[in-house]
């Protein structure tokens, strides 16, 4: 969260380039074709060739054509397949999808072999001999035309594997717990303290609006405000965290700055690395809302399906109990004469992210409220003394809910204590 904007744009350029693995793939294409070609001249045999320079111009023009088709092909399935997944769990599980290296790399190895097998078919005929074959040439595209065959099931496999329920659910939750546990570290590796509550600024502190286009925070550059801090000696309160959205003209900051001294909108706009979508490798909550719309999506009326959901608190479960071992809260940076107050989530805030709508959701829903009061009983028992009051609120409201829809008749399903007792 924490970290210089420069490195992080970087970071989010390289996650979001689709296109930057397959241009290799072009470019290898290119480049082998030309030191095959050369081999192929240099080699040279006076002998009769083992294709004629038809027999291999047919090859060439077959593997380059059939794989302009093919990727074409294949990849129009892909968009089928991951368009399909992503309306069963959450559209934003696209991103997750679409950005697997795996895709992109045989994507490239498809645009290698068409590159090579048309650059090849060019080389035919030339030096000004009607006869000149190459046939190492020919071996070559042979040979990228098998990868090419074992890159194909490499994509289907893989591709069928990420959309799987069970393995998506899997991987959100150890991107959800991998992140807090990162997060966590980055921020306390500042010279900082945690707090519980956000320090009131002197009443004469301003709004400061954002000045910059609109869209998600991914990143607050924390270096560059406490040294504005410093160099003003100012007091700065930054009102959004990573993964809220924003627009021209909202307020993200308060500033308390030192009488004679002024700091405008724009300059700590710049403070703030805004993009379209949220990253799944830059905010430590994304993974657990997507694990969140995921079982959302599985308890509305049109799905349907409690069993996915029941599958999602699983994970909800073990990120709790990552994110109840971290000290959460805002941070509150001392710069000289001036202080930098940077958001985070509170344990109460994870909590309610990961329960509150489920909890809406899933009451009528025996298998969902079976898990829910199972999870809940667990985690007061495991967790902290001083974590209790958001698990118990949950609780409660879990147990009156059950009992305004009077489904308690089956004492399977809760016990006096908030314990599921029919399993899973």
């Amino acid at each position: 969260m924490q970290v210089t904007l420069p490195l992080q744009r970087l970071r989010l350029w390289w996650e979001n380039a689709f296109w930057v693995i397959p241009l290799v793939g072009i470019v290898l294409g290119f480049a082998t074709s030309r030191a095959v070609q050369g081999i192929d001249a240099t080699i040279g045999s006076a002998e009769q060739p083992l294709l004629s320079a038809s027999s291999a111009q047919t090859l060439l023009a077959a593997i380059g054509g059939g794989m302009v088709t093919f990727t074409g092909f294949v990849f129009s399935v892909i968009l089928l397949v991951i368009q399909f997944g992503s309306s069963a769990y959450s559209p934003r599980t696209v991103t997750y999808l679409m950005r697997a290296r795996s895709i992109q790399w045989v994507l490239a190895t498809f645009l290698a072999t068409t590159t090579f097998s048309f650059m090849t078919l060019i080389g035919i005929g030339s030096a000004g001999q009607a006869s000149t074959v190459p046939v190492l040439g020919v071996a070559a595209a042979v040979l990228w035309l098998v990868l090419s065959l074992i890159g194909f099931l490499v994509l289907i496999t893989v591709v069928s594997r990420r959309v799987t329920v069970d393995s998506l659910i899997g991987t959100m939750g150890s991107l959800a717990r991998r992140q807090l546990r990162r997060h966590h570290t980055a921020a306390r590796g500042r010279a900082g303290r945690r707090v519980r509550e956000v320090p009131d600024l002197a009443d004469e502190a301003r709004t400061v609006r954002y000045a910059g286009r609109p869209g998600q925070v991914v990143g607050v550059d924390a270096e560059r405000l406490e040294r504005l801090a410093r160099q003003h000696g100012a007091h700065l309160q930054v009102l959004v965290r990573v993964g809220d959205p924003v627009s021209v003209g909202a307020a993200v900051a308060l500033l308390a700055p030192r009488i004679g001294t002024r700091l405008p909108d724009r300059e700590l706009s710049r403070c703030l690395l805004v993009r379209h979508e949220r990253s799944l490798k830059h905010d430590p909550l994304y993974a657990l809302r997507i694990l969140t719309d995921i079982s959302l999506k599985a308890l509305s009326p049109g799905i349907n399906d409690p069993t996915t959901a029941a599958r999602s608190l699983a994970e909800v479960e073990g990120v709790l109990r990552v994110a109840a071992e971290l000290p959460l809260g805002p941070v509150v940076v001392d710069a000289g004469a001036g202080k930098v107050v940077l958001p985070a989530a509170t344990w109460s805030d994870v909590v309610d992210q990961a329960l509150l709508e489920v909890l809406e959701a899933g009451i009528g829903q025996p298998q969902v409220t079976r898990c829910l009061s199972r999870m809940l009983t667990d985690l007061l028992a495991d967790v902290p003394p001083d974590h209790h009051a958001p698990l118990l609120r949950h609780q409660r409201r879990l147990r009156h809910d059950i009992r305004t829809a009077h489904l308690l008749e089956q004492p399977v399903w809760l016990d006096g204590e908030g314990r599921g007792r029919g399993g899973r």
